[in-house]
């Protein structure tokens, strides 16, 4: 059955809307703009687990070797306190010491510049003069924020020097790959202890110091010395070039006698590994862990998949005996919500279209289900351009507000076609649809924007976690609203059958 046709008198239509409603090629325009804007946003989007995060700490460490914990506090913490506690822009400051090293943690103040901060505190640090002249060089470095992709855990019948140089290998493969960060777990360092009984250096006249001095200098990199009661003490080395033999027939000292004085004679020396640093299995079998992160510059998926293509790639170089395992791998959690949303924005269409089609025009349908996808990529350019990523908080955002995205476009498409239906010219009828939904919608998105705004001035570390969720929430609506009261009533107007249908089946017993 169909209506008759009543005569419209036609008359210009002022404002915004009534432009894009009257203009054929201002609605199109518009949404190309956001669809451009959108996708150039996506394409450069990064992908990974947490939103970049600024630590605004920088870091005061110092070694001394064979200090006990309390005199590192007493003869470097509390020396260097007082040179960098009241720097422009300190908030905290907290310091540990532990038996052979010390340092201070100063956290700063938002919006602080952390290179100059970084700065400021070596030159406090540069200022401090009276410090022991054993102790090292005191080292200032600012905390820089890894997120971490995916672990590699090897493991094998292989002794742990062989296991360890396997290790090394595909960290070196990783970092030659492009990858940031690469950290070893379970990968002692191989070291050389040298076990004294403390009654021969008493009776040499000898001390630890004299022991090291020994040594040829520049063949370790830390030497230490520990004193275990009064039956023996340790001297604890990572060798470079000296081996157990070397370091065997090295002369400590000439006696009276004219005999010289080895360490073979008086210290029992150990070809070892670190025993402070725990081990590793896996499988049952001694194990080293490579735990793979990235830089705030980087892309977690993209960095997964380099992961996936190195270890495909030298695992025929390695002996098949040899375990390669990746797990613990964020990235397929990124990559799972990722999927997600896609999956949810295109059954949204899918539900829109199929629900409308049984109430509305299937043009309008259509309309308000292009609706999602526009407001989504509007919203990825906001966030792109405002320095937000994809990650597990923004896409959690992004499914919460397909729901207002729809709903919005669905009471504009509505009202319209009911406009329509009483009488009103297509392009009348978009207007009036639009405008008299607007303070409704608009009223419902401020109430949602109020409950999101104030995360916006949360401060620390969790501030900046959950800076995106207000951020893509408000991003949504401002891009529905744009979809929804310019761009949609401009499609509509043009897109209204020309001969007006009596209502479906459904629509005269739901009304």
């Amino acid at each position: 059955m169909e209506i008759e046709k009543h005569p419209v008198v036609k008359k210009r239509i002022k404002g915004m809307l009534g432009a894009f409603v009257q203009h054929r090629n201002a609605a199109n325009l518009l949404m190309l703009l956001l669809l451009m804007f959108g996708f150039w946003g996506a394409t450069h989007l990064q992908r990974q687990l947490l939103p970049n995060l600024e630590i605004r700490v920088v870091v005061v460490s110092t070694a001394w070797t064979g200090a006990s914990a309390q005199d590192i506090e007493k003869n470097i913490l509390q020396v260097i306190e007082p040179s960098v506690r009241f720097l422009d822009g300190v908030t905290k400051m907290s310091s540990s010491a532990r038996e052979g090293s010390g340092r201070i943690e100063l956290s700063f103040a938002a919006n602080t510049d952390m290179q100059t901060a970084e700065d400021e505190v070596q030159a406090a640090v540069d200022t401090v003069q009276n410090l022991p002249t054993s102790a090292e060089t005191p080292k200032v470095t600012q905390v820089s924020f890894f997120d971490p992709v995916a672990s590699i855990g090897i493991s094998g019948p292989f002794p742990e020097q062989s296991l360890r140089q396997y290790a090394r290998e595909i960290r070196d493969g990783l970092l030659d790959e492009g990858l940031d960060k690469v950290y070893l777990y379970g990968y002692r360092e191989h070291e050389i202890v040298i076990t004294v009984d403390d009654a021969k250096l008493r009776q040499y006249d000898l001390t630890l110091d004299d022991l090291s001095r020994a040594l040829q200098p520049g063949l370790f990199d830390r030497p230490s010395g520990t004193l275990d009661g009064a039956f023996q003490a340790q001297i604890r080395a990572i060798a470079k070039e000296l081996s157990v033999e070397q370091i065997n027939a090295t002369v400590v000292k000439s006696l009276p006698s004219g005999e010289d004085l080895i360490f073979g004679d008086i210290a029992t020396i150990d070809d070892k590994f670190n025993d402070d640093i725990s081990l590793g299995f896996m499988r049952g079998e001694r194990a080293i862990q490579l735990a793979v992160a990235r830089a705030v510059s980087s892309d977690t998926v993209e960095s997964y998949n380099k992961i996936q293509a190195y270890v495909k790639e030298i695992r025929p170089t390695l002996p098949q005996s040899l375990n390669i395992q990746v797990f613990d791998a964020p990235a397929e959690l990124v990559d799972d919500r990722l999927n997600l949303l896609v999956k949810n924005g295109l059954s949204g269409m899918v539900l829109v279209l199929v629900i409308l089609f049984i109430f509305l025009e299937m043009r309008i349908a259509i309309w308000v289900a292009v609706g999602i996808p526009v407001s989504i990529l509007a919203t990825l350019g906001v966030m792109y351009f405002t320095g937000q990523t994809l990650n597990m908080i923004s896409m959690f955002a992004l499914l919460m507000t397909l729901g207002i995205i729809v709903d919005d476009a669905i009471v504009v498409g509505e009202h319209t076609a009911t406009r329509y239906a009483l009488g009103d010219s297509r392009q009348q009828a978009a207007v009036t649809g639009a405008g008299r939904m607007a303070i409704p919608v608009i009223a419902a998105s401020l109430t949602t924007i109020a409950a999101f705004a104030p995360i916006l001035i949360v401060g620390d570390v969790i501030g900046q976690i959950l800076a995106a969720l207000p951020l893509v929430v408000i991003a949504v609506l401002v891009a529905s609203g744009i979809e929804c009261f310019l761009i949609l009533p401009g499609h509509l107007s043009h897109s209204l059958p020309k001969v007006r249908k009596a209502p479906g089946w459904f629509r005269r017993n739901f009304d």
